[in-house]
């Protein structure tokens, strides 16, 4: 088939009620930058990444999300936000009054939380790839190469 000319993910779409009130949220839990001045008119918002991909916010017509059931009835999420600093970052949001699950250890998947949004969208907050350990038992400094 060849070599992929496919380069990545730059855009996420996620359905709101209220754009202006949501990119809000967005910008104060997340620190993402807001792109375009939302008013409370807006059908939509865009917000950027510091990696430089976009979220935008579209609004709908009746309450929904974009989270959807797995077939053992796990409700899964639409994203994975990576974050650097998943403990301060989670004491942050739970601080700051945010909807949020349990920080849990997923092994070699790392570590993880569930944040929702104003309208229920369920956000996979993530700290990374696990350092690997050394003879030690302490976390090295290399990052790990997929």
């Amino acid at each position: 088939m060849g070599q992929s000319m496919v380069s990545g993910i730059q855009s996420v779409y996620l359905p709101v009620t209220n754009p202006k009130k949501s990119a809000d949220w967005y910008v104060t839990h997340l620190s993402v930058k807001l792109l375009r001045p939302v008013d409370e008119k807006a059908q939509q918002a865009q917000l950027g990444f510091p990696q430089g991909q976009t979220l935008f916010l579209i609004q709908t017509s009746e309450k929904g999300n974009a989270n959807f059931k797995e077939i053992s009835g796990t409700i899964q999420c639409p994203i994975t936000i990576q974050v650097t600093d998943i403990h301060k970052f989670y004491n942050q949001l739970r601080d700051r009054g945010a909807i949020i699950d349990k920080l849990e250890d997923n092994g070699d998947c790392g570590l993880n939380f569930y944040l929702y949004d104003p309208d229920g969208n369920k956000l996979d907050i993530w700290g990374g790839w696990p350092q690997p350990m050394s003879i030690t038992g302490k976390q090295t400094e290399a990052a790990v190469t997929l």
